[in-house]
């Protein structure tokens, strides 16, 4: 399996979460949040190209869609054609979330925009529930250590990321040389669901807390079902009030 993320470049006009969450009106986020994923989840071309950035954006729009009971699945080629567009026709070279999120936005990816992003500061299990309540999914940046890399028990296929006891402490070392991003679906007291390299996955708070370096949540109009509610709950006319502050989305 491909990986494809650098880290992003700092912005000091990137808003983010922890700006946001201080409003009253917020309604709390369940224990679990995880709504029906018995789909088959395409790879995305993660496989042969370094294109996870965007991998991660068509899992995020088929889970959206598929939530709304409408799903649309995007293609290898509307994955490939946006990371040529990012890259230059160079499909091996790797590129930042935050450009991907910066051209979902301007450009779209098959087809689909987002309205808005967030980054969300540290690690904290409590805004990525939050998130995932409220936007459906959240966008995660992973400095992988080896062991999730391999091809041994410790991690790829299995089916979950944890602490192994048995990894050494160099295999088990956060690698930036190993960024990846993945699409986070759901959540509950032990794991977060996500999507990587055509399948779900689970991954453990410990393992999100210790080899998290980058999460964004995204606000797209794909997460609003046709009497403008979100699945969560939450009305879409009260989430663009409570949104105001993100709708100026930065520029580079």
């Amino acid at each position: 399996m491909l990986l494809g993320r650098v880290k992003s470049f700092k912005d000091a006009r990137m808003l983010h979460l922890e700006s946001y969450l201080v409003v009253d009106t917020l309604p709390v986020p369940p224990a679990r949040e995880m709504l029906d994923t018995t789909v088959s989840w395409p790879m995305l071309a993660n496989d042969r190209f370094n294109c996870c950035t965007s991998a991660a954006a068509g899992h995020m729009v088929h889970h959206w869609t598929a939530a709304n009971q409408h799903g649309v699945f995007l293609t290898d080629d509307d994955i490939i054609r946006a990371h040529a567009q990012l890259t230059g026709d160079h499909l091996m070279d790797c590129v930042s979330m935050l450009d991907v999120l910066k051209f979902w936005r301007k450009t779209g990816i098959g087809d689909h925009r987002i309205h808005a992003y967030i980054k969300v500061g540290h690690a904290k299990p409590a805004d990525l529930r939050a998130v995932i309540f409220l936007f459906g999914s959240a966008y995660i940046g992973l400095d992988l250590p080896h062991f999730a890399c391999s091809g041994d028990p410790l991690g790829w296929p299995d089916i979950s990321w944890d602490l192994p006891a048995a990894a050494s402490s160099e295999d088990a070392a956060p690698q930036t040389a190993n960024g990846h991003c993945v699409a986070a679906i759901g959540y509950d007291d032990q794991v977060i669901y996500v999507v990587t390299w055509g399948r779900l996955k689970t991954m453990t708070w410990d393992f999100f807390v210790r080899y998290t370096d980058e999460v964004y949540s995204v606000l797209s109009t794909d997460w609003v079902q046709r009497d403008l509610k979100c699945p969560s709950g939450f009305d879409m006319t009260t989430l663009a009030r409570d949104l105001a502050l993100v709708t100026a989305v930065p520029s580079r």
